[in-house]
C-alpha cells in the first residue's frame, strides 16, 4: 500500500506543478506574464513569439543576401570596365608598335640593313605574346570583316572580288580586328 501512497503523492505534486495561479513566468524578451493557463499555452505563446522572430530573421537574411547580390554584380561590372579600360589602352599601344613594325620591314626591304631581321623576329614574338596575328591577304577571298578596298582592278584571271594586292597589313587581336587590310581586289573586265 505504501507504493500506491507514493503514487498518489508523485501525481498530486505533477498537478501542482501544471496549475497556475497567477504566477509571473518570464517570456523570451524578458518580460513577466501572467498567466492563469496551463503550461501548453504558455509554451504554445512562447512557440508563436519564436515563429514571428524566426519570420524576422528570415526577412533580414533576405534582405543583406540582396544587398551582397548586388554588391557581387557592382564589383563584377567595375572588374569588367577596368579590363575593358586596360585592353583599350593596351590596344592603342600595340597599334603605335605595329606602325614602328611596319616601318621597320618597310626599311628593311630598301636598305638591307645587318642586325634589323632579329629586330624585327624579336618584335613578332611580342605581337605573338599579346594575342596580335596578321590578317591574311593576297589570294584570299575579299571579307568586308577583315579588309578595306582601296582599289578594284580590273582583272580576268582572278575571280571577282579576289585580293590581288595589299598595300597595308591588316591584324587581329584576342579575335577582334584592331586594324583593317587595304587592299585592291580583282574586278572582271566589262566588254562592250
Amino acid at each position: 500500500m505504501s507504493d500506491n501512497k507514493k503514487i498518489n503523492s508523485d501525481v498530486a505534486e505533477y498537478q501542482k506543478d501544471i496549475e497556475f495561479d497567477e504566477k509571473n513566468l518570464d517570456n523570451k524578451n524578458g518580460n513577466k506574464i501572467k498567466t492563469k493557463e496551463s503550461p501548453t499555452v504558455f509554451y504554445k505563446l512562447q512557440l508563436n513569439e519564436l515563429k514571428e522572430h524566426l519570420e524576422k530573421e528570415k526577412q533580414n537574411t533576405t534582405a543583406a543576401l540582396d544587398k551582397w547580390k548586388r554588391a557581387l554584380a557592382d564589383y563584377q561590372n567595375l572588374e569588367k570596365q577596368t579590363a575593358d579600360r586596360i585592353n583599350t589602352r593596351v590596344d592603342k599601344i600595340i597599334l603605335d608598335f605595329l606602325t614602328v613594325y611596319e616601318d621597320l620591314i618597310r626599311a628593311q626591304s630598301v636598305l638591307k640593313l645587318d642586325g634589323i631581321d632579329s629586330i624585327i623576329s624579336n618584335m613578332e614574338a611580342i605581337l605573338e605574346r599579346y594575342e596580335v596575328q596578321p590578317i591574311e591577304g593576297e589570294g584570299m577571298k575579299f571579307d568586308p570583316k577583315l579588309h578595306e578596298v582601296v582599289q578594284e582592278i580590273e582583272d580576268n584571271d582572278h575571280e571577282e572580288g579576289t585580293i590581288v594586292k595589299e598595300i597595308a597589313k591588316g591584324y587581329i587581336i584576342r579575335g577582334e580586328v584592331m586594324k583593317y587590310s587595304k587592299v585592291c581586289v580583282s574586278k572582271k573586265i566589262i566588254k562592250e
